[in-house]
């Protein structure tokens, strides 16, 4: 009995030992630059074509970003992984349902386009019960941007989608 209990913790303690990053040694890169469009850092959602404040359902904002992990590099990408920071005014909101189409594009050192990457960031406005009403919201969002392992990135820009 003693035998196979020894047997079982042998296979547990060695044989599950994280064989995934034996394969995919990673190792810690300096962070690159983060910066935020000017023109797309702020998202509206409603009707963009009438300027009528009533067809506006919030307004959101770029407002701060954090790296959450070390920024590191494997065999197969690099990896950046970003807390964003967005605020959420909401001016005549029909539910309390937000999501916003994100871009970020990856420079090198000279400036150029690297890579363009597209995310959907979505969450909830915050609803203050005893005044019945909708409240300016924080909200913290993720994104994972994954680069080619061979490419130098220098900067990030980050910026809401324009949808026509």
């Amino acid at each position: 009995m003693k035998i196979l209990l020894t047997f079982f913790l042998f296979i547990l303690l060695f044989g599950c030992s994280n064989f995934q990053n034996k394969s995919k040694n990673s190792t810690i890169i300096n962070c690159p630059s983060v910066y935020f469009s000017s023109e797309n850092k702020v998202y509206v959602q409603g009707d963009i074509e009438n300027i009528d404040l009533n067809q506006i359902s919030y307004k959101a904002s770029l407002n701060n970003y954090g790296f959450l992990k070390n920024c590191t590099t494997t065999s197969i990408s690099q990896n950046y992984y970003l807390d964003l920071l967005i605020v959420v005014e909401p001016i005549n909101p029909i539910n309390k349902e937000v999501n916003f189409p994100l871009f970020a594009i990856i420079y090198d050192s000279k400036d150029q386009i690297i890579d363009k990457q597209f995310f959907r960031l979505r969450g909830e406005l915050n609803y203050n019960k005893t005044t019945e009403e909708y409240e300016i919201t924080e909200l913290m969002s993720s994104i994972d941007i994954f680069i080619d392992p061979k490419s130098s990135v220098s900067s990030i820009t980050l910026g809401f989608v324009k949808i026509k």
